[in-house]
């Protein structure tokens, strides 16, 4: 008997779903069945177990369990294997790799120039350091532009509309801040460096753009000489240019150069139309008449010259050089000044002025004329300054021995010729000019050290110029104690050296005394610019300038100002101390010396002597090399203090007449008829002579 197991109802059961599933049925695992390794077979007779299932099921069991070992020998092995923990993620590496695009240029050859004509004998050697010594003055701070009359400005701007853009900058064309500011500060050469110096500003333009040069030449007489060396110079500097045209280095422009010839005075005369003839430009210069008017309308001739020819810049777009050569510093300043700087600007042109220097802190000076017609020497005035919008020293005398250096060079431009040059770009070549020869002969100042103390030339207007100056109390006094100097003028030193009689010393001394005592009262005038205490604004003031003529200025005055007093002290001393008696025997002869003790004019003037070496040596410390070193060492040259030396000279013996050896006098006839004279003829007294008007 066979007995149903688990394993037999389970899969009769199974067939039997299995039989009506149209797919092969899955058993659900969740159910209690059992697999088939797991079925227990109870075998209660041997003889009812079907023998074909038994063997199936042992060939399933055999398959299960080589599956297993296979399984099993897998996991082992690969158990033994590792895989390497990945790292950290870095990030990728950029590689940045730059081509440099190589320029290469040719390198051009430098231009051979030598300021000489082949034709002619070579230059000095004198002639070539100067050419060669000489640099352009670069500015390393641009300064705020001039504002011109606000009248020119907007003319200006309705009529740059009108212009076309050109390849060069134009000023007040495009913007007020393109004008590019010209130097003042050339050192002082012969004029005929400086015309190679001009030559070579003219090549440099070349090379960039077709020129129009005027010679604009002073026509006064005394600038006869300067006109006779341009002309001698003229075929060596177009021969040059010339040269420097033909190489390869400028373009090559259909007449690239054209000049005219412009001279002025009370007018301005055309002499020759721009042209390119060389002949004609020579034969323009070497024929031009002098103006004997003694008038230099500089400016007006500038702002005429530009305004006729400026369709040279608008129409064939030519840059505009303005060469003018002078001697002084023009009697038009003003609104033909503002006219002349606002025209160039609005057309680009370029000014450059061969000219003298300026006297220091003055306008006028003086040049020395022979006349022919008596032999003697006059010393005719000139305007040549002064250098700054107005005069900035105060007009005082030197006392003792030394130089006064009344008309000291400034190694300035004067101011409006400056200020065009600076305000259009140009440049100034201080020259030494015949009307110089007045000038303290010292030698010159350095140029790089000079530039410190320029003046500032961005004032067209005088009362711009004032109202820049309220704002600082410093200028102020300087100013006012200059202008009142020019009202009251103070006597030169008084005498150094009396001699006395016993009738009159008394007299004499008071004499001397009032001379002292009117420079006094105008001393005092000018100290009153001076507050009390003003010295204290030294350190608040930014300009160098201003504090070097603040010290110097007032310096001066308060040396001057004690030694007045000492002098009139001593005066008084000798009045009262001394006796008729004293003059017959010890003391006719005074001489007055300097001395560093001040004892005897009061606390105050110990003060003020003592307040003048400060500042004057401040000066000197400050600013060496400079003329306000120059006057403020010439003033200490001599102490504030002043002692007498008292001296005796016995007076000749009287006539004495032996009259017992006297000879006997002979009678005198009662009348002796004179001979008589041959007639002469009367003196012709000389003409008056003619003296020019420079």
């Amino acid at each position: 008997m066979s007995v149903m197991t688990p394993k037999s109802v389970a899969q009769d059961n199974w067939q039997a779903a299995a039989a009506y599933a149209p797919f092969p049925a899955v058993v659900p695992m969740s159910q209690n069945v059992l697999p088939y390794n797991d079925v227990i077979l109870l075998e209660l007779a041997d003889d009812d177990v079907d023998l074909a299932n038994l063997k199936a099921g042992r060939n399933a069991f055999g398959g299960l369990l080589v599956s297993l070992l296979l399984h099993l020998w897998l996991m082992t092995n690969l158990a033994g294997w590792f895989l390497q923990e990945p790292g950290e993620s870095m990030a990728p590496v950029l590689e940045t790799k730059f081509a440099e695009n190589v320029i290469r240029q040719e390198i051009e050859e430098a231009i051979p120039f030598e300021l000489a004509n082949p034709d002619e004998r070579e230059l000095d050697v004198r002639e070539v350091t100067n050419a060669m010594s000489l640099g352009l003055a670069v500015v390393q701070s641009t300064p705020k532009v001039a504002a011109p009359a606000k009248q020119l400005l907007d003319e200006a701007r309705v009529d740059q509309a009108k212009l076309p853009a050109y390849d060069v900058p134009e000023g007040l064309k495009f913007d007020d801040r393109l004008v590019v500011k010209g130097s003042t500060g050339e050192q002082l050469v012969q004029i005929e460096s400086a015309l190679d110096r001009v030559t070579w500003e003219i090549a440099q333009n070349l090379q960039e753009s077709k020129v129009l040069v005027v010679w604009l030449l002073d026509g006064s007489a005394s600038l006869k000489t300067q006109r006779e060396a341009v002309a001698k110079r003229l075929r060596r500097i177009y021969g040059e240019l010339g040269a420097l045209e033909n190489t390869t280095t400028i373009p090559r422009h259909e007449k690239g150069l054209l000049s005219g010839v412009v001279m002025y005075g009370e007018k301005t005369n055309f002499i020759l139309k721009p042209t390119d003839k060389f002949e004609d430009i020579e034969s323009g210069i070497e024929n031009l008449q002098a103006d004997t008017s003694g008038i230099e309308n500089v400016f007006t001739a500038v702002k005429q010259v530009v305004n006729a020819w400026s369709n040279y810049r608008t129409e064939q777009h030519r840059r505009i050089m303005l060469i003018t050569i002078t001697d002084e510093a023009g009697d038009d300043f003003g609104k033909p000044h503002l006219d002349a700087i606002a025209i160039c600007n609005r057309y680009g042109a370029k000014a450059y002025v061969i000219g003298p220097t300026a006297p220091f802190g003055k306008r006028r000076g003086f040049v020395p004329y022979v006349a022919p017609e008596d032999g003697k020497t006059y010393q005719l005035p000139i305007d040549l300054g002064p250098e700054a919008a107005m005069a900035e020293n105060v007009n005082l005398p030197f006392w003792f021995n030394g130089p006064q250096y009344e008309y000291l060079s400034s190694g300035f431009a004067p101011y409006a010729l400056a200020r065009l040059v600076s305000e259009t770009g140009g440049v100034y070549f201080l020259t030494n000019m015949t009307t110089m020869a007045g000038l303290a002969p010292i030698g010159t100042f350095d140029d790089a050290t000079l530039r410190t103390f320029a003046p500032d030339y961005s004032f067209g207007e005088i009362e711009d110029f004032a109202k820049d100056v309220r704002k600082h109390p410093l200028r102020v006094s300087v100013l006012n104690a200059a202008q009142s100097s020019q009202r009251f003028k103070v006597k030169g030193a008084p005498r150094m050296d009396i001699r006395v009689s016993a009738n009159n010393f008394r007299q004499i001394a008071t004499d001397a005394q009032k001379e002292v005592a009117e420079s006094q009262y105008m001393l005092d005038a000018m100290l009153q610019a001076f507050p009390p205490g003003i010295e204290k604004e030294l350190d608040r003031e930014p300009s160098l300038r201003w504090r070097m003529a603040f010290c110097l200025n007032y310096g001066r005055l308060l040396a001057n100002k004690t030694r007045n007093l000492e002098y009139n002290y001593m005066l008084a001393n000798l009045k009262m101390n001394l006796a008729e008696a004293d003059i017959n025997t010890r003391s006719n002869h005074w001489i007055f010396h300097p001395t560093p003790e001040v004892k005897n004019s009061g606390v105050a003037s110990k003060k003020g002597a003592a307040l003048a070496t400060d500042l004057l040596n401040r000066v000197i410390a400050e600013a060496p090399g400079t003329p306000w070193a120059i006057m403020a060492t010439r003033e200490l040259q001599s102490p504030f203090g002043i002692r007498v030396e008292e001296r005796f000279i016995p007076p000749p013996p009287p006539p004495s007449q032996n009259k017992a050896n006297a000879a006997p006098q002979k009678p005198r006839p009662l009348f002796v008829p004179e001979p008589a004279k041959p007639a002469q003829p009367k003196a012709v007294k000389p003409k008056p002579p003619v003296l020019p008007k420079l």
